[in-house]
């Protein structure tokens, strides 16, 4: 029998969470009412939550903020509908969910044209509302994508920012088209999805590019077909320039300009840089000639829109990305500080770790 830890205390029922204090380093597992239910919206169980990069940078380094505090962190979650409030109509109890990581208005010319992701009041599970280091949460319709029964939790969970934010910068913004050679620097946990996500969408080279030995041994399992250690290389373009035909699609989640800027000569006129990663430094980029003899095309790309996450799921049901790769080890609500602390070292080399609140 699994017994689910909520209990009811004083007229209201609580519910264990991760919450962030202000000023504090470390996450308190502690009971927390749990929210009431608002027409439009559903209450969730959620079964995975997956550890971002950008959690640590909240919670050890204090490099992001939340815009509130007490907060319960965790953008990348997925679980089962609980209850729906009034007037939902495309959900129903027990149905299997994704939730999106980003928030929005709702009711701007960019949301009901599906692209929350450029609305003047975008947010983030976690950071501008509660998310999912919690046995529940509450969020409206409109952030829910369905989960078929195929696809695990705890991959379903990642699809939130792991790999859609990726998907986005590679099948949108860079137009990636098949036969295209594509160069990837930096991957960890957003590049090496854009690894995955590249394989599954051209024939041609995948170059990973990082500074480390084991980002670089995941992206070789993902299916890089070259991997380049840029500690044992002078110039990454000239290199670039060795292993292909020129590059049409470079897709930079390090941020470091540097790696652009030397780069610029291996790129095939027409060529496409998508600019996902953000540095310690300012991103300053001085425009070369080559950039405009070339027509190279350099663009941002920040999260995802409505269609990343079902065409996810319709590249996973068609066999094309399996995220298997992806999940570390999973753990609870009480290991998470830990986790936190390892995803920070590097212990294990890990990609995702999931905590089952």
């Amino acid at each position: 029998m699994i017994l689910i830890y909520v209990a009811f205390h004083k007229g209201e029922w609580k519910m264990k969470a991760a919450v962030l204090q202000s000023g504090k380093k470390i996450l308190d597992i502690r009971e927390v009412p749990v929210p009431q239910l608002r027409p439009g919206q559903v209450k969730i169980k959620i079964k995975a939550c997956g550890i971002c990069g950008s959690d640590v940078h909240l919670v050890i380094h204090g490099t992001l903020k939340c815009k509130h505090f007490p907060r319960i962190p965790g953008h990348e979650s997925s679980g089962v509908i609980e209850e729906v409030g009034e007037n939902v109509s495309r959900f129903q109890k027990g149905d299997r969910v994704v939730i999106s990581a980003g928030t929005s208005c709702g009711v701007c010319s960019y949301c009901k044209a599906g692209y929350d992701n450029l609305c003047k009041d975008v947010g983030v599970f976690g950071f501008d509302r509660d998310g999912g280091f919690a046995e529940y949460n509450i969020v409206e319709e409109r952030y829910l994508y369905s989960l078929p029964d195929t696809i695990p939790f705890d991959q379903g969970a990642i699809l939130a920012d792991a790999v859609s934010t990726p998907y986005h910068a590679i099948r949108y913004r860079g137009n990636i088209q098949n036969g295209d050679t594509v160069a990837i620097f930096g991957c960890g946990g957003l590049g090496i999805h854009a690894v995955a996500v590249a394989r599954a969408m051209t024939d041609g080279k995948v170059i990973a590019l990082d500074v480390e030995r084991g980002p670089l041994e995941n992206a070789a399992k993902y299916g890089a077909d070259e991997i380049i250690n840029l500690k044992e290389i002078r110039n990454p373009g000239k290199t670039l320039k060795e292993v292909t035909n020129g590059v049409d699609l470079l897709a930079d989640f390090s941020g470091y300009m540097s790696n652009i800027e030397e780069s610029l000569r291996a790129m095939n006129p027409g060529g496409r840089i998508v600019l996902v990663g953000i540095g310690r430094q300012p991103l300053k980029f001085q425009i070369p000639f080559i950039l405009i003899e070339r027509m190279i095309s350099v663009l941002g790309s920040y999260g995802s829109d409505r269609r990343a996450i079902p065409e996810l799921i319709d590249l996973y049901l068609k066999g094309k990305i399996n995220l298997s790769h992806s999940i570390t080890s999973h753990h609870t609500l009480e290991e998470l500080n830990q986790c936190l602390e390892d995803l920070d070292e590097r212990k294990g080399n890990p990609i995702r770790f999931i905590i089952q609140p």
